[in-house]
């Protein structure tokens, strides 16, 4: 069904944050009984919304008034996270519940391969009962959800790919595209650690170092999905160089990658992995512990930049090593308040690691988002 931006800006207040009653509903978004009667009704009849059962709103004059939620089984997305060597993929509902998942290896990048994996792992989650609204893909790159095409993304060695339109063809569906940090921010913005605030920031540490913002609750886009692009921001004009060739950015000392090749290369063990090298830091191997608290600080450092510009409520610390913050947390805070601007409030930071299918989440949530919003 068609809905008028009222009709919407009821139905995602009550998707993020119900059930709520009808009094709470209207006192949220600034309606009168009447005008959210108006508004839900139809809503109702669509069976886009239900009475909640079992719990009744405060006690009124005449008839009680029973909550009303979103009926989470109406829609089903498909998200599906794309890295360097792997896919990931997830069937959620409109809540964003997940109700299955799988993964591809990703042997090849060549994309009559990866979309012969992604039409796969379509067709598996796809249930006869529950068609599919849309699909979300996420990855490292410059991609949005307004724009069908791939612009850069140097993991996978695509440029300008309308990738979106070949999954299209491929499986039928409407799909849509976005860069994976910003999937995932989107995820933590109405299912996650966002919820109830209206400026957060999550700084991602893996084989990159990556950013996304939502500022006035609104997820932050940029000119061609050109947002949040702090891996490269220069930390030290000494430090090493990335593989990039920038010298001393946060790439360069905070990246999985950078870590590993620092240490292997200085003690000469080139076999090293980096939970090898988190290991020996663990242990208290001088060198590890350097090269990790000299990670610690570049994060601290990129952290309180966010922070002075955008002036978040909430820091999220994610990625898929970001569980080298218990061996370098001491660094990275104590670099967050050394450069966190005096007159601002101490950043809160939450450290929250994720698993790749969250990821995947992310990307049905923005497939749900740009079927919502038309983000």
């Amino acid at each position: 069904m068609r809905l008028t931006d009222a009709m919407r800006s009821v139905f995602v207040e009550l998707l993020v944050h119900g059930p709520l009653s009808r009094a709470e509903v209207a006192r949220r978004l600034a309606l009168s009984p009447s005008a959210l009667t108006k508004l839900t009704r139809p809503l109702i009849e669509a069976g886009y919304l239900l009475e909640a059962s079992g719990e009744e709103g405060p006690v009124t004059v005449g008839r009680p008034s029973q909550p009303l939620q979103v009926d989470a089984s109406r829609m089903s997305f498909v998200g599906i996270k794309l890295t360097e060597d792997e896919l990931f993929a997830v069937r959620t509902d409109l809540a964003a519940t997940v109700q299955g998942e799988t993964s591809r290896p990703l042997a090849d990048h060549d994309i009559d391969h990866v979309l012969g994996q992604i039409a796969e792992v379509v067709g598996e989650l796809t249930v006869p009962e529950r068609p599919l609204s849309a699909v979300g893909i996420s990855l490292a790159g410059t991609a949005t959800p307004s724009d069908p095409v791939v612009h850069t993304s140097p993991f996978l060695g695509w440029s300008q790919l309308p990738l979106a339109e070949l999954v299209e063809r491929a499986v039928h569906v409407p799909t849509v595209l976005d860069n994976d940090v910003r999937a995932l921010t989107a995820v933590q913005q109405w299912f996650g650690e966002g919820v109830g605030h209206s400026s957060f920031a999550l700084v991602t540490v893996g084989a990159g170092i990556g950013c996304g913002l939502v500022v006035g609750d609104r997820l932050v886009t940029g000119q061609s999905g050109a947002t949040g692009l702090v891996g490269h921001l220069q930390i030290d004009d000494r430090g090493p160089l990335c593989e990039r060739g920038h010298r001393g950015c946060a790439r360069a000392y905070a990246s999985s990658p950078s870590i590993r090749r620092s240490i292997a290369v200085t003690i000469d063990r080139p076999e090293l992995t980096f939970d090898d090298c988190l290991a020996l830091a663990a242990g208290g191997h001088p060198v590890a512990r350097r090269v990790f608290d000299e990670a610690g600080a570049a994060l601290g450092q990129i952290v309180a930049t966010v922070a002075n510009l955008t002036g978040p409520e909430l820091v999220v610390l994610s990625g898929e090593s970001v569980h080298m913050y218990d061996v370098c947390a001491g660094a990275f805070h104590t670099a967050l308040a050394a450069h966190t601007h005096w007159t601002t409030a101490p950043v809160r930071v939450v450290v929250k690691p994720f698993a790749f299918n969250e990821w995947a989440r992310g990307a049905a949530v923005t497939a749900l988002q740009h079927l919502l919003l038309h983000r």
